[in-house]
C-alpha cells in the first residue's frame, strides 16, 4: 500500500467518516486525559502538529485547550472536512513523512491512529521526521491499536477503499522513537470502549532529546 492508496481511500470516505468520528473524543476519557496531559506540557505559543488529522477532532480539542495547532493529512477530502468543521483552523494537505515545516519549528506532535497505515520502514522515517521538526524537549503523543495483527479493507463505510491497518507493539514504537532521538516518558494501554473495534489501544508519550 502506498500513500496514493491511503489518500484515495480517505478521500472516498471523508464525508461519512466525519459523521461517525468527529465527536468520538466525547466518549473516550483516557484519550482526553492523555491529550490534556500533553497540552499542559506545551509552552505558551508553542506550535503543535496533528499529523493524520482526519476531520480534526484532536486538533479542535487541543485548540479548545488554548494550544496553537496545525493539522496535516494526506487526504485533501479530510482536510476540507476539517476546515469546514472549524473555520479558521490551520489544516493542510501534507504527509508525516515529509512535513512542510522548518527544523525545530514545533513544540509537539500528535499522531492519533495515523501510524497504523505505515510500513515498518515508513514508521522509522516518520519518527525521524518528528525529531527534525521538533525542538529539543518537544513532545510526541502517539495513539495506536496495540498488537501484531494486520487487517486489509477493500470496503469501508460502504465505500471502496484499499487500506492496511497495522496493530503495533508498544515496545516496537518505543524502540523506534528511541532510535530517532526520543526518551519515552509514559506508555498506557486500555481495552476497547463500547462501540469501538475490539482491539487494545496504546498511548505513548516521548520527549525529543537534545
Amino acid at each position: 500500500m502506498d500513500s496514493n492508496s491511503i489518500r484515495d481511500s480517505y478521500d472516498a470516505v471523508a464525508d461519512v467518516y466525519a459523521q461517525g468520528f468527529t465527536a468520538d473524543l466525547a466518549s473516550k476519557p483516557l484519550d482526553r486525559a492523555m491529550l490534556a496531559a500533553f497540552a499542559e506540557q506545551i509552552p505558551n505559543e508553542g506550535l503543535v502538529a496533528d499529523v493524520g488529522c482526519g476531520p480534526a477532532q484532536v486538533a479542535c480539542f487541543l485548540a479548545d485547550l488554548g494550544v496553537p495547532v496545525v493539522g496535516f493529512d494526506v487526504s485533501p477530502g479530510m482536510v476540507e472536512v476539517a476546515r469546514t468543521r472549524r473555520p479558521g483552523l490551520d489544516a493542510r494537505v501534507g504527509s508525516m513523512l515529509d512535513l512542510p515545516l522548518g527544523s525545530g519549528e514545533l513544540a509537539g506532535v500528535v499522531a492519533f491512529y495515523s501510524l497504523i497505515h505505515l510500513q515498518a520502514e515508513e514508521r522509522s522515517s516518520a519518527y525521524e521526521e518528528f525529531a527534525r521538526v521538533l525542538r529539543p524537549g518537544g513532545l510526541v503523543l502517539a495513539a495506536f491499536h496495540a498488537g501484531q495483527e494486520v487487517r486489509h479493507l477493500d470496503a469501508w463505510l460502504d465505500r471502496p477503499v484499499s487500506l492496511d491497518f497495522f496493530a503495533l507493539r508498544p515496545e516496537e514504537v518505543a524502540a523506534g522513537l528511541t532510535a530517532a532521538g526520543f526518551a519515552v516518558e509514559a506508555t498506557l494501554t486500555r481495552g476497547p470502549y463500547p462501540g469501538e473495534a475490539d482491539t487494545e489501544r496504546a498511548y505513548l508519550l516521548a520527549r525529543r532529546l537534545g
